[in-house]
């Protein structure tokens, strides 16, 4: 009664041994107490019977007044205390009280801490990574199984052992480097090294006093990163060649407590987010969000989102945030727990824009292991013997749903998919059997894990309680591994067969590696360069060595160069120029040059030749004789010098004036249809009349040819102004002397033909008059003389016309019809393309048609088709005319175009010659006998536009 109401403790009463184990296999009690001697039995006895019956041990306390030598011999045998009585009941009873509390208290935390430290021992053992300690003398005091089995060393061979004694001379002084760097600064300490042909990054964490701080020993972390290295290795290597740069970063960490005080961070985290010193120093929640949510794109949503996890602190969270400046995290949050209760959350921000890298790292204390645990990517769970679940992280959780917790409650068998039951049982049965850990590949949920079983052991019996399982995601590496081999083949044939020359060298110039388009630069094989140095090689050019080097020294500071242009000598000796740029990039800890360099000779050739043209452009413009405009809508943007010359006015004074302000108002229509014509790809050939006023309101004739260019980036109208007026007023004066001309020679002609006719009319009176046999021959030349004379002034009429008008632009379609039409002949037939052809002819052209089909018609005997069609060349364009007629003889054809050659006067193929000839067109023959006639009638370039 004292015990229960004074020490509020649940006291049950035993009438004897017997009642006292039956009692406690029923139940649960924290400490048994009871008299040394208990009549025949005495407490060795008892406890002898608690050992053998009772699973688990109760403290023993034992009260009574025995010698030394009796109380020694009950500690010895098993009893945890033996309580010495004395008088005092009351206080006796007192100190009894306390003493149980207390004994009990730290019997609970006894075991809570084996419990702990077993655990955490379980996860050492259960990881793959290799852990140990090693004191401030180096020598090891603990190393977990993976550890040993990397030195070759088995159960506590290690212990006593220096560092020395298990590695070589290098790697110890390397260690003891690193390691005094923990000791001297008494913090963290993180390195990657390779040891044959390996990749390892080794983690220094204190180990030290609680109330000092000093650093007692330290524990290494060291993990395995072969295949990771390797893997980032080869995508470095093929991604920079592509491009010329590629970095991964880790994640930015900090954890906060309930109360927002930050409580730990990572330096990724500060430099991911631009925090100043003075900001985290704060060490204030609040503090550090208001400074990091100026960064962002959408602050209320970011506010939102806290608030509600403020609200809500046993809630995981995932999101992207986006920045300002246009990166972009990934967010990841999730409470931090001890033993369940809720200490703090951890925040991860992983940057996205880039590759990243992710460090792991071991925490020492079970509060630190928590969290790595639970913020892991792997599934971790516990099974006892039966492959029942004891424990299992929150991403296991999350894989088994709503399900998990009642796997735990019930102890439930881990769930499996079908059919896997019996393999997993048989991997338990082998840990607990070996004590070993066995390790297989599983699927589970369409994803690819690799699947670790682990031994949980007791620290004192070395016996197998449970099994740790962790199951790691491997989809993604599989699928990266395959990635990496697919992409490491495309950017081989990428790199290989570039159009472009690809050269990689070190800082110093020493080339690594090139590709095809490279050896067809510089005449050089890859074998060729690699391991050759490019300033000592002779490969640049003498006067281009410095530029290199200067090129090479801003890579050296991570400054990209180019576009520059290089001599390069090639291995026949021709020497090219080359336009590089160059790339610092950097693969491991290698800092390398990529340099992708293109042929630019013939560019370069073309340059010079272009600037060569330009210059004999503007010299042939500036002393053009005709005046020269660039013109844009109406508005003149450039003039040359003959322009002021012909127009009377300055070049700035004519620069974006409008052209029509210097052209006649009757020609100004004509004039912007011209114009709008060559803006739509026309060119208008020299040729066509308009009138134009100088400054000083002079009448100009200019003939004006035009074409669309591009001037300024902007298309532009070319417009050539040739100053016609002499001549057109000599043309004019030349008209009306050939209409004079022509009226004379109309009277005069006619005069004649009257005379003529009067003369052959007595000739005919005399030949019929005359008796004299003799004289007939004489009358009959003279008539023939007479009619020869008569028929030349005919052709005198016919001829006068010929260059008497102005030549005009003529279809060629619809002239063809009106000749065919006045021939009256139906069998004549062209091409339709004529119909969209115009020429520059004299009038009489159709005069030139309509006797080639007479000729056909009268002299072709058999002519049943005529056809025009057209053969274009580079010279010009030729009219073709044939027929199926007998053609003409091989020994006529330079004799047809004669004047009076032919059947009748001989004037027609002649005077159809003259009439081409006004405007630069020729006729030629060119058919075969017995198979018709082909006249080719040659039209310039400049005398025909299409419509």
């Amino acid at each position: 009664m004292f015990s229960e109401n004074g020490a509020k403790l649940s006291v049950s009463g035993a009438s004897d041994i017997k009642d006292a184990i039956t009692k406690l296999q029923v139940n649960h009690y924290d400490v048994v107490v009871g008299n040394f001697d208990l009549g025949k039995e005495n407490g060795l006895d008892f406890i002898a019977r608690v050992k053998k019956q009772i699973q688990y041990s109760p403290v023993t306390i034992f009260i009574g007044e025995q010698a030394p030598s009796v109380v020694k011999e009950a500690i010895k045998s098993g009893i945890d205390y033996f309580f010495l009585t004395n008088d005092e009941n009351d206080l006796e009873l007192v100190r009894l009280n306390t003493f149980i509390r207390q004994t009990v208290k730290n019997k609970q935390a006894e075991e809570s801490l084996h419990y702990a430290d077993t655990n955490f021992r379980t996860i050492v053992e259960a990881t793959d990574d290799s852990i140990y300690m090693i004191d401030r003398h180096y020598r090891y005091l603990f190393i977990n199984s993976p550890h040993q089995k990397r030195l070759g060393i088995f159960g506590e061979d290690y212990e006593s052992k220096l560092y020395k004694d298990l590695h070589t001379e290098d790697e110890t002084r390397r260690f003891i480097n690193s390691m005094n760097q923990v000791i001297t600064n008494n913090d963290y300490f993180y390195e990657e090294y390779e040891k044959d042909g390996r990749y390892y990054s080794r983690k220094f964490i204190p180990v030290r006093y609680q109330t000092s701080q000093q650093t007692l020993a330290v524990t290494v972390v060291s993990i395995d990163i072969t295949d990771r290295v390797r893997l980032e290795d080869e995508i470095s290597r093929g991604t920079s060649l592509v491009t010329a740069t590629f970095e991964s970063t880790s994640d930015g960490i900090f954890v906060v407590d309930r109360s927002g005080k930050i409580i730990n961070y990572n330096q990724k985290f500060l430099d991911m987010w631009f925090i100043p010193e003075t900001v985290i120093e704060e060490r204030d929640e609040e503090v550090l969000l208001a400074f990091i949510e100026d960064q962002l794109e959408d602050r209320k949503t970011f506010i939102e989102k806290l608030n509600y996890l403020k609200a809500h602190p046993d809630k995981e969270a995932f999101d992207v945030l986006e920045f300002r400046d246009g990166r972009i995290f990934e967010r990841n949050t999730l409470p931090q727990r001890i033993g369940g209760t809720i200490i703090g959350r951890v925040w991860s921000f992983r940057d996205v824009t880039e590759q990243r890298k992710t460090l792991s790292s071991l925490q020492v204390t079970q509060a630190n292991y928590r969290s790595v645990v639970e913020s892991t990517g792997d599934s971790i769970f516990m099974v006892d013997s039966d492959g029942c679940y004891l424990f299992m992280n929150s991403y296991h959780k999350s894989k088994l749903g709503d399900i998990a917790e009642r796997y735990l409650e019930n102890r439930m068998r881990v769930m499996l998919p079908p059919g896997e039951e019996t393999r997993f049982d048989q991997a338990v049965e082998r840990v607990l059997s070996t004590k070993r850990q066995v390790q297989d590949e599983f699927r589970w949920m369409t994803k690819d894990y690799i699947r670790r079983f682990t031994p949980v052991s007791e620290e004192n019996t070395n016996e197998v309680r449970a099994v740790t399982v962790v199951l790691t995601d491997i989809s993604d590496w599989k699928a990266a591994e395959q990635e990496v081999k697919n992409n490491e083949e495309r950017l081989k044939i990428l790199f290989d067969l570039a159009p472009e020359a690809y050269l990689l060298t070190d800082i110093k110039g020493t080339f690594i590696e090139s590709n095809r388009a490279a050896t067809d630069l510089t005449g050089f094989t890859p074998d060729d360069l690699r391991g050759r140095n490019i300033f000592t090689m002779g490969l640049i050019g003498s006067m281009h060595i410095t530029k290199t080097a200067v090129l090479f020294a801003k890579n050296a500071l991570g400054k990209p160069t180019g576009p520059d242009e290089v001599h390069i000598s090639r291995k026949d000796g021709k020497i090219l120029y080359a336009e590089v740029m160059t790339y610092p990039i950097r693969i491991r800890t290698q800092n390398l040059v990529m340099t992708i360099a293109r042929d630019i000779t013939e560019r370069k050739a073309a340059e010079e030749a272009l600037k060569q043209r330009e210059e004999q452009y503007r010299l042939l413009v500036n002393n053009a004789g005709e005046a020269v405009f660039v013109i844009r809508e109406t508005r003149i943007i450039f003039a040359n010098p003959k322009s002021s010359i012909i127009f009377g006015y300055d070049q700035e004074q004519l620069i974006n004036s409008s052209l029509l302000d210097i052209v006649h108002s009757d020609d100004q229509e004509e004039f912007l249809v011209l114009l709008q014509r060559a803006m739509q790809g026309e060119q208008i050939h020299a040729g066509i009349s308009v009138r134009g006023y100088t400054a000083s309101g002079e009448l100009r004739w200019l003939e004006v040819g035009m074409a669309e260019i591009v001037w300024q980036n902007k298309s532009s109208v070319l417009l050539l102004c040739m100053d016609v007026t002499k001549q057109k007023i000599a043309q004019d004066a030349l008209v009306q002397s050939n209409r004079k001309l022509n009226l004379l020679s109309s009277i005069t002609r006619h005069d004649v033909l009257n005379q003529i006719t009067i003369l052959l009319a007595y000739l005919d009176l005399l030949k019929k008059k005359n008796k004299d046999p003799e004289l007939e021959p004489f009358i009959g030349k003279q008539v023939e003389a007479t009619q020869a004379i008569r028929s030349q002034i005919v052709f005198t009429k016919e001829y006068q016309d010929v260059g008497v008008k102005e030549p005009q632009w003529q279809n060629l379609g619809s002239t063809i019809a009106a000749a065919s039409e006045y021939s009256r002949t139906e069998f004549v037939s062209w091409d339709n393309r004529l119909n969209s052809i115009d020429i520059y002819a004299d009038p009489l052209l159709e005069k030139v048609f309509s006797n080639l089909i007479s000729n056909s018609v009268m002299h072709g005997e058999s002519v049943n088709e005529i056809r025009f069609f057209t053969e274009e060349k580079s010279s010009g364009l030729t009219l073709v005319y044939e027929d199926n007629g007998i053609g003409i003889p091989d020994k006529d054809k330079k004799k047809i175009f004669h004047h009076g050659f032919g059947k009748n006067t001989g004037f027609g193929l002649f005077l159809s010659r003259e009439i081409l000839s006004i405007t630069g067109l020729s006729i030629t023959e060119t058919g075969k006998e017995g198979k018709g006639v082909r006249f080719e009638i040659f039209i310039p370039r400049n005398l025909y536009r299409l419509m």
